[in-house]
């Protein structure tokens, strides 16, 4: 079976509403201190580098894309650098869906992606639609995968308690 995108996409630009709102209220500091000539210049250049950092994080966001497919999650990032992340689904261990009250009121959702790999332990996706149930779709993938790999994942427990065979515990 070759391998098929079920979902690509990109985090909200909602993830820069602080910068955002920051710019705004800034301009209208700046314009404010013009006009009483308090400082007018300075108010200007402090608003030229908040909106230097907003454009950044927005730039930022947009060249960042995730990629879902049948067996990997592929996340490219980078602006002058492009980086290519990939997860194999049959390593995610254990995922995570998670709805702070600011992201429910505007019908976003993170997801946490624990994984069985080295270099990519937690992975997260933010500032996604909660309309998208990508948590879902993510969750049956990673079962599919599993599947055809057969590969099973294998939860081991010390019935010793923490420190069980450790020397140091025992002194």
């Amino acid at each position: 079976m070759s391998e098929e995108q079920l979902w690509k996409g990109q985090s909200s630009q909602w993830k820069n509403a602080g910068p955002n709102i920051l710019l705004l209220l800034s301009i209208g500091i700046a314009a404010w201190l013009q006009s009483t000539q308090l400082w007018g210049k300075w108010a200007w250049i402090v608003v030229g580098v908040i909106a230097i950092v907003a454009f950044w994080n927005w730039l930022v966001n947009k060249t960042t894309t995730y990629e879902l497919t049948t067996e990997r999650l592929v996340t490219s990032r980078g602006i002058l650098t492009k980086v290519t992340d990939t997860l194999e689904l049959y390593r995610v261990r254990d995922l995570q869906t998670v709805q702070p009250l600011m992201l429910r009121m505007i019908g976003l959702e993170n997801i946490n992606l624990f994984a069985s790999d080295a270099t990519t332990e937690v992975m997260v996706i933010d500032y996604l639609p909660a309309s998208l149930k990508l948590g879902d779709q993510l969750r049956k993938a990673v079962e599919a995968c599993r599947e055809r790999k057969r590969v099973r994942a294998l939860d081991v427990v010390n019935e010793d308690g923490p420190g069980a065979g450790d020397s140091s515990a025992l002194s």
